[in-house]
């Protein structure tokens, strides 16, 4: 019997081969799990980058349209309310037409409620519950608003945040105002020492919230949202009111 029929041989012979595919596979396993895991880092990566991108162009978004906000009501009081007020003047003097001064200094009222709406005075030293107070002032002509206060902890919250909250209070009224139909509204606004909640609810027409999320005004609110990194629920029903809520983590 030659050397190589052997059972001894053969059995060898096979338990090399095996050893050798044993050790084949494992380096493909091992090259194959390298790969995915370099693919997955490049994708966490691209996706990191995305959302840094992302947030910075957000974070732009919302501060040009501030510095925007503050521009134009600073042309409204420094020049508009300005000539109005001159005109105003001058017509008082000569009291050529009643008519004319009443025109005039409700001119200058709507003038002077617009250069506040989009650039409140003072925000920095007056706190987000009076920020609220003066903002629903010029609103309750149209509705009937009850607000609720529940401050159990005084939040020195930036003059960031109070302009942002502000603009998403504007903006849910100006849609409650041109789309539901309401004539009463709530304003719940809550803050403690870990939190600040915010739920504004209508007495509306209300809408279907999936077939209707993708306006102009929902794409501003939640916009804002996300900068403020906080999270916002709309609940509706047709014929049934429509109301906000938002939760921002201290």
């Amino acid at each position: 019997m030659e050397t190589w029929q052997k059972p001894e041989t053969i059995i060898l012979w096979i338990s090399i081969v095996a050893l050798f595919v044993i050790v084949l596979l494992t380096v493909i396993i091992f090259l194959i799990r390298a790969i995915f895991k370099k693919v997955l880092k490049a994708q966490e990566k691209e996706a990191a980058i995305q959302l840094d991108y992302q947030k910075n162009l957000l974070e732009t978004t919302i501060k040009t349209q501030e510095i925007e906000r503050h521009r134009i009501a600073a042309d409204i009081h420094d020049g508009l309310i300005g000539k109005l007020t001159v005109i105003k003047m001058q017509q008082e003097i000569t009291q050529k037409d009643q008519k004319t001064i009443d025109a005039l200094h409700e001119s200058i009222a709507i003038a002077r409620r617009i250069s506040h709406d989009l650039s409140p005075p003072l925000v920095e030293f007056t706190k987000l519950p009076e920020l609220i107070k003066e903002l629903l002032d010029p609103w309750e002509q149209h509705l009937l608003i009850e607000t609720t206060y529940d401050i159990r902890a005084e939040i020195n919250d930036t003059e960031e945040f109070k302009v942002q909250i502000t603009r998403l209070i504007q903006e849910i009224i100006t849609n409650t105002i041109k789309h539901a139909n309401a004539t009463q509204m709530h304003l719940h606004l809550k803050q403690t020492k870990n939190y600040m909640a915010l739920c504004i609810s209508d007495n509306g027409k209300g809408y279907d919230v999936e077939k209707n999320s993708k306006g102009l005004g929902t794409k501003n609110i939640e916009t804002r949202v996300q900068f403020l990194k906080g999270m916002h629920k709309v609940k509706s029903k047709i014929g049934k009111g429509t109301s906000n809520m938002f939760l921002f983590k201290n």
